[in-house]
């Protein structure tokens, strides 16, 4: 029996159960939304000068602007999961994406940091439904068995998508760059996004509450239950904590990237975004790859373990890389995107070391911590950098300045070491 409000389309996907062919057309637009959304995120990183100037802020101002994407974005998870186990994706996701429009309109009309900020607040709030609930619909219509492999996925549509997002963003933006006018562009896109995904994400199915061990599909008592277990559990803090140290590489590159290639290795600035790509090419090959190899082991921390210390030393290759030899960044830096893709197994780790009807709330979790560690690196690299400059009399940050604030990030990556080697990794259980 189909659940009440259940679009008849989608009947007969229900009523075959878990994996059902067209369950990967459910699945698309959701990642799709996903995509949209991070290439929100990078957007000001192709501006970046552009936007300091015309606005009059130093390194740290318009790092702190831009955090307030972070800010919005990173609280708003723990709500963003209890919300998706009680009440499914279709309208949250939905609703996230026509808030995110409303951001953009905001963006387009920017005149000071105050205003920015505004905008980045609005876009992370919207975009904070976007990853937790494309995984969220898949755990719904898929096996047990692909979660890692579907998280993968989702975060390699995402990232590797951002490749031909950076080229698109030129293209909206043009040569002088129009913030203004791909802000628009951007909102309209979003509108169709919105219409997409409430014709295409189904309610949940009945079968999904038997396999939850749940009696109702909007049980208020179980989802808060879940968030507090969740909470509680000491082994979530630890993955949840080394994933976000792990993830720090993608915060920087959103926002950063381009910049550093350009004044620390001299790549010119148009050149730099397109070099930078190759960062999110080995992210968006290595997330899918590196879920699947994990369903298959049917392990996590192996994977998450070897990954930190691979993630850390390419942050110090990039650090200690010379101009003189930058042409090694065309291999470091997809080598670098790929092993920092092991972060990903941090959301099917914390969903199976959790109860089954809290799933929503453990990654969502993870993402919180990952998001509120992520938009206080943004500032604080923005803030370390002016530092340096101002005490080596720089005017302006230099290559110098910037290696500094490279080394403090790379320094906080290697305790993500430590996170996961306290991990008790859970036994998997073989179901379908």
């Amino acid at each position: 029996m189909a659940m009440a409000g259940q679009p008849k389309r989608w009947r007969r996907v229900e009523a075959h159960g878990p994996g059902h062919p067209l369950a990967w057309v459910i699945w698309s637009v959701p990642a799709l939304f996903f995509l949209y959304e991070f290439i929100l995120r990078i957007a000001p990183s192709l501006v970046l000068p552009e936007l300091e100037q015309e606005l009059n802020l130093t390194a740290g101002g318009i790092g702190a602007a831009l955090g307030a994407y972070y800010y919005a974005y990173a609280p708003m998870q723990l709500v963003v999961g209890v919300l998706l186990d009680r009440f499914g994706s279709r309208r949250l996701l939905s609703l996230a994406a026509v808030i995110c429009v409303a951001g953009l309109v905001v963006a387009a009309g920017v005149s000071t940091a105050a205003g920015l900020a505004a905008s980045r607040f609005l876009l992370g709030l919207g975009s904070a439904f976007a990853y937790i609930g494309a995984v969220y619909v898949a755990m719904t219509w898929f096996p047990a068995r692909r979660v890692a492999l579907l998280a993968g996925l989702t975060a390699g549509v995402g990232f590797g998508g951002a490749v031909g997002g950076e080229f698109l963003l030129q293209m909206i933006f043009g040569t002088p760059p129009d913030w203004a006018n791909g802000m628009w562009i951007l909102a309209a896109a979003g509108l169709v996004l919105t219409i997409a995904i409430w014709i295409t994400v189904p309610e949940r199915p009945n079968w999904h509450l038997e396999r939850t061990g749940r009696d109702t599909p909007h049980d208020r008592r179980s989802v808060i239950n879940g968030l507090r277990a969740v909470v509680s559990h000491r082994s979530t803090w630890l993955v949840s904590t080394g994933c976000a140290l792990m993830y720090l590489p993608l915060a920087f590159a959103g926002n950063w990237g381009p910049r550093d290639l350009h004044t620390v290795l001299g790549f010119d600035t148009s050149e730099a975004p397109r070099i930078y790509a190759l960062f999110y090419i080995g992210v968006g090959v290595g997330c899918p790859l590196v879920g699947w190899l994990s369903d298959r082991s049917g392990r996590r921390k192996p994977f998450l373990v070897v990954g930190s210390i691979a993630a850390a030393s390419g942050t110090l290759a990039m650090t200690l890389l010379p101009e003189q030899a930058r042409e090694w960044a065309w291999f470091i830096l997809p080598t670098w995107g790929l092993v920092v893709s092991t972060y990903v197994l941090g959301y099917p780790l914390a969903m199976e070391l959790n109860r089954r009807d809290a799933a929503g709330t453990a990654i969502a979790f993870v993402n919180f911590i990952g998001m509120l560690l992520a938009g206080l690196m943004v500032w604080l690299f923005g803030t370390v950098v002016d530092s340096i400059a101002n005490a080596n009399g720089h005017s302006a940050p230099q290559a110098s300045d910037f290696r500094w604030g490279m080394g403090v990030l790379a320094a906080f990556m290697l305790l993500a070491l430590v996170a996961h080697l306290l991990v008790r990794e859970p036994r998997r259980e073989s179901t379908s």
